[in-house]
Formats: C-alpha cells, sequence, structure tokens
C-alpha cells in the first residue's frame, strides 16, 4: 500500500479525505497543527479499517517545521510518500474595506507558498523511479467570486494558478491537480438552521458533502492520465452569483 500525506488531515474536509483514501488501499500520514487529539482519532479509525496511519505535527507558519514536513512524514511512514494533498488553509474574514498587508501576506503564505513549496519538496524527496501525485485545494467561489474573504479568495486565486504551473514544472514524475469545493460545511460561526436551509440551495438541489470532495481527491490522485485540472465539486453552485458569503446570508 503507498503513503498519502494530508495537510490539515486532522480536521473536516482534510478528515475527509485521510478516511477515504484509507477504506481505498491508501495508507496515510495525517497532518496537524494544534489538533493532535483529532489527527489521533483519525488515526485509530484509518488503522480499524486496515490501512496504517500515523500524525505528523507541523505550524507551516514556521520555516523549519514547514521546510521539515515531508521529511518527518516519510520518517514517520518509514516508507516513501507518493501523494500529497494541500488541504490546510488560513481563512480569515475581510473585506476591501478591512484588507491589511499583513492579512494578505499571512494568506498567500499559507494559502499559495506553502502549498507550492511543499510539492517542490515532495518531488523532490519521491523515491527513486517512483511516480507522484499533488492535489492541491482551491474554492468554487474562483468562478463565481463575491468579496467577502478577500485576501483568503486572491490567494486561492494564486493558488490556481500556481496549480498549473505546477503541473507543467513538476511533469513527467509529479502529476498536480486541484479540486475546488462548494459549500459543503457550515461558514466559522454559522448557525446549524442557515446551513441547513442553505446547504442544498444548489442547481442539483444537492448539498456536496465531505465524502463526495473525497472522492474527487481521490480520482485526481489514482487517474494517472490527469494532470493540470481543477475538479468543481460544488453541485453546480459556482452557476449562481452571490454578493455575500454564506455566512452571512
Amino acid at each position: 500500500m503507498s503513503w498519502a500525506l494530508v495537510t490539515g488531515g486532522a480536521q473536516r474536509l482534510g478528515r475527509a479525505v485521510a478516511l477515504d483514501l484509507a477504506h481505498h488501499g491508501w495508507n496515510v500520514v495525517v497532518h496537524y497543527r494544534n489538533s493532535a487529539q483529532e489527527a489521533a482519532d483519525v488515526v485509530k479509525e484509518i488503522r480499524a479499517a486496515g490501512a496504517k496511519a500515523v500524525t505528523v505535527g507541523a505550524d507551516l507558519d514556521d520555516k523549519a517545521a514547514r521546510h521539515g514536513l515531508i521529511t518527518h512524514a516519510a520518517q514517520q511512514a518509514k516508507e516513501g510518500v507518493t501523494a500529497l494533498v494541500n488541504c490546510a488553509a488560513m481563512f480569515e474574514h475581510d473585506t476591501i474595506d478591512t484588507l491589511t498587508e499583513e492579512a494578505l501576506h499571512k494568506h498567500i503564505a499559507t494559502n499559495t507558498f506553502t502549498p507550492a513549496l511543499l510539492a517542490r519538496e515532495f518531488a523532490e524527496a519521491l523515491p527513486e523511479s517512483a511516480r507522484g501525485v499533488v492535489v492541491n485545494f482551491l474554492d468554487f467561489k474562483l468562478a463565481s467570486p463575491y468579496p467577502d474573504h478577500f485576501s483568503y479568495t486572491l490567494s486561492k486565486y494564486a493558488l490556481a494558478g500556481a496549480n498549473d504551473l505546477l503541473a507543467r514544472a513538476l511533469a513527467p514524475r509529479v502529476r498536480v491537480n486541484a479540486v475546488a469545493p462548494g459549500y459543503v460545511l457550515p461558514a466559522p460561526g454559522q448557525a446549524d438552521a442557515d446551513y441547513q436551509r442553505l446547504h442544498a440551495d444548489t442547481p442539483l438541489e444537492y448539498g456536496p458533502s465531505p465524502e463526495d470532495i473525497a472522492h474527487a481527491v481521490r480520482f485526481l490522485i489514482e487517474n494517472p492520465a490527469v494532470t493540470g485540472q481543477t475538479v468543481y465539486v460544488d453541485a453546480g453552485r459556482r452557476f449562481q452569483s452571490f454578493e455575500r458569503d454564506m455566512g452571512f446570508m
């Protein structure tokens, strides 16, 4: 069984990806920042499913921790890692009216620079003769933007460009793709009643689940002919126009 590293794999969509991979023939390195107990719980579930799993803690805002993540993951796995899922992200609210240089720099560092750097270091660390794959996380709102989360959105636009560049730069040994989730989980601080009211308000009248996102990630990992692609898993929500984030509607 091959090993995959999932950043942010202890919670939310990262957790769903880690569990889905484990149920379909992958061993998993579960990265976390502060969620050590949640990461341990995911590892327990993965092992119960018959796969191997380890945790690796790293603050991706820390230069040394960031540069050591790929090596540390391989050491914990005791084998080469052949898939990288860049799920960890910064998501803080601002608008053009509250935009600051500091906020934008932080979002770019976490959401653009870090995935690009990890992709490069992942490629450099691939076992000899092995091929690898990277899946980055984008956002459905790139296809239908609204002005909330201004810095976050800019950083994801930059990552969308990096996704294409990386696919070209790291070929032929590494494929690079992206998944763009729709409105899957409640926004931070959003009331559950609002989430339930809006979740399935899509052209398909269906609200995507974490498992839908994870399935798409696994497709991008396992199909050897796909690179430089972005798969929107949003039930068509990008075809609708919004003036505000879901958490404010």
